[in-house]
C-alpha cells in the first residue's frame, strides 16, 4: 500500500479496497482502519467492530442493505460484551462499500472524515 489514510468518500473507498485485497493475498493478523469515532478489524473476510446498545441498531439497518453480510460469531468461542462479528463473503470493493457504510452509518462519521489504516 502506498498510502495509509484518506479524508474523501472516493479516497477511502480506494483505501478500503486496496486494504481488504492486501489482507487477502497476505493474511495474518488482519487489516485494523479506525477514524475518530470508532475502529473496524478486517481479517478472513470477517469484520470485528465494537459497538453498544444504539450501534448494533444502527449495524441491523446496515446489514439490511448488504444482504452478503450477516452477524456471526466466533465458532470457538463466545464473543466479549459489547464486540460484533458480521462475515465478510464479498469482493474487495464490496467489502470497502460495507466498511465504509460502518464508519458513516454505524459509527456517525461525516461525509470528510479521516480514515486512517493502522495495519495490514
Amino acid at each position: 500500500m502506498t498510502r495509509f489514510e484518506a479524508d474523501d468518500p472516493t479516497g477511502r473507498l480506494a483505501l478500503l479496497a486496496e486494504a481488504v485485497t492486501a489482507n487477502r493475498r497476505r493474511p495474518g493478523e488482519g487489516v485494523v482502519v479506525e477514524s475518530a469515532a470508532g475502529r473496524a478489524e478486517y481479517d478472513d473476510r470477517r469484520v470485528r467492530l465494537e459497538l453498544e446498545g444504539s450501534g448494533r441498531d444502527r449495524l441491523a439497518e446496515l446489514l439490511d442493505s448488504f444482504p452478503a453480510f450477516k452477524l456471526k460469531q466466533p465458532d470457538t468461542r463466545k464473543a466479549s460484551e459489547g464486540v460484533v462479528y458480521v462475515s465478510a463473503v464479498a469482493d474487495p470493493k464490496r467489502a470497502a462499500d460495507f466498511l465504509e457504510g460502518v464508519f458513516r452509518e454505524v459509527f456517525g462519521e461525516p461525509e470528510g472524515y479521516e480514515l486512517r489504516v493502522v495495519r495490514i
